[in-house]
């Protein structure tokens, strides 16, 4: 890696996060939390000195938001914060221009320790690299470890050139083809909770149990998942069709992030990540679990490779190199991607699922590190985002909602029990 000697006053946003700043908001944060819970109670003045030691360590996110003429950027800061006291649902960070407000945040209670992060600054990965960083961070200075941990990334090192890198920008081509365009896509209908407030549930499962699952009908272990979510919003839909209701929409569509690194050699901090959309048809009749997920699996792996991500790349690039987008003032450009995101963003999909595979630690610290977890705030528009991650054979699965009803959870953590995966279940 090659060290940075010297680090900008200011960044540009990386191609993926110029669209928040215009379209955040309490109904539609774009942010998520990582967690990690000790084997004994956190000590507030260890995690707050961990936290001063490290955050030099990570420039590209001890920033805050301004706005420019053309656009927003990141302005370097020289503030750490203050840890917090950790409350069960997350705040929203809503990013503010006009204040030197930080786009993370850290609490803590008992044994746990929470990292918020605004979608501006970064993905699930590099969220997850600075979150296992503090965690060694912080049991370094409780006496526990010494030194530099192999894959962990350390405030011994400097940041490289590459961690700042708008890898989206990078990996651009002037000449491809965009994705196709897709319809809008059926949604939860329901009551929804006050503005800003949602619910979690958090299952817990032997991940051998559900692999087994996913093997035994040769898919891979998001498929399976992915298509048990669009087996349940199935159900929903038929449910209410048969009572009446329903927007008349038939396409139910899952937006399953990717991590581009496995594709594009990158170690970027920032946001390099995009997304897959299987989907089924509501209007072709119904299907079966076994239908769905042979669709579903068929879909992801025609969707996931460089040629078809790579067109993705090319329509986010390509249109922020657009002259006539690039000399647009601000003022415009929060109009017209404000009138874009709500046509083209969120309503093209009917739920999320984002899983960050299996999270491996050094035997270090492995023993101290009970769990992770991973909550992405959920918007007004799909009402529910599933979260996953495997670790210490765990998998650990938490659906965020802003409805009241829990219908839809309550299907995919019943089915996967009454398909014999041991499943714990705990509301929050």
């Amino acid at each position: 890696m090659k060290p940075v000697e010297t680090v900008k006053d200011w960044l540009p946003l990386d191609n993926a996060a110029k669209i928040y700043p215009s379209t955040v908001s309490v109904e539609s944060p774009a942010e998520f939390r990582l967690v990690f819970t000790l084997d004994e109670p956190v000590r507030l003045l260890w995690l707050q000195k961990a936290l001063q030691k490290l955050m030099p360590r990570f420039p590209y996110y001890q920033v805050y938001l301004r706005r420019g003429f053309f656009w927003y950027y990141l302005q370097r800061s020289e503030i750490v914060p203050c840890v917090e006291l950790l409350r069960n649902v997350p705040l929203d960070i809503l990013p503010e221009t006009g204040s030197t407000s930080p786009l993370l945040r850290v609490s803590t209670r008992e044994s746990t320790v929470a990292v918020d992060f605004s979608h501006i600054l970064t993905d699930g990965n590099g969220g997850m690299r600075f979150l296992l960083a503090l965690a060694a961070e912080y049991l370094r200075q409780a006496g526990i470890v010494e030194g530099v941990l192999p894959g962990i990334m350390s405030r011994y090192e400097n940041p490289s050139q590459e961690e700042f890198e708008d890898a989206h920008r990078k990996n651009f081509k002037t000449t491809g083809v965009s994705p196709k365009k897709l319809s809008r896509a059926w949604h939860l209908e329901g009551t929804t909770l006050k503005t800003g407030r949602f619910r979690v549930l958090k299952g817990e499962a032997p991940v051998s149990e559900v692999l087994s699952l996913a093997k035994a009908r040769g898919v891979k272990l998001t498929e399976y998942l992915a298509a048990l979510y669009i087996h349940c919003l199935a159900r929903i839909y038929i449910a209410e069709k048969d009572n009446g209701k329903g927007s008349g929409r038939s396409i139910i569509r899952l937006e399953v992030p990717v991590d581009m690194r496995r594709f594009f050699p990158s170690t970027t901090m920032r946001n390099f990540s995009l997304y897959l959309s299987p989907e089924i048809d509501m209007n072709l009749g119904d299907w079966s679990f076994h239908e769905i997920v042979e669709e579903i699996h068929h879909s992801i792996q025609l969707l996931k490779n460089v040629k078809q991500l790579g067109r993705q790349i090319y329509r986010n690039v390509g249109s922020e190199l657009n002259p006539l987008v690039r000399f647009m003032p601000l003022f415009a450009k929060d109009i017209l991607l404000s009138s874009v995101y709500s046509r083209l963003g969120e309503g093209l999909h009917s739920g999320v699922l984002s899983n960050l595979g299996k999270i491996e630690v050094p035997p270090e610290i492995q023993d101290h590190i009970r769990s992770l977890q991973i909550y992405i705030n959920p918007n007004h528009v799909m009402k529910k985002s599933c979260g996953v991650l495997s670790y210490g054979g765990k998998l650990n699965i938490t659906f965020t909602s802003v409805m009241e009803d829990t219908e839809l959870e309550r299907l995919f953590f019943s089915t996967l029990a009454r398909l014999g995966v041991d499943v714990c279940v705990q509301e929050m």
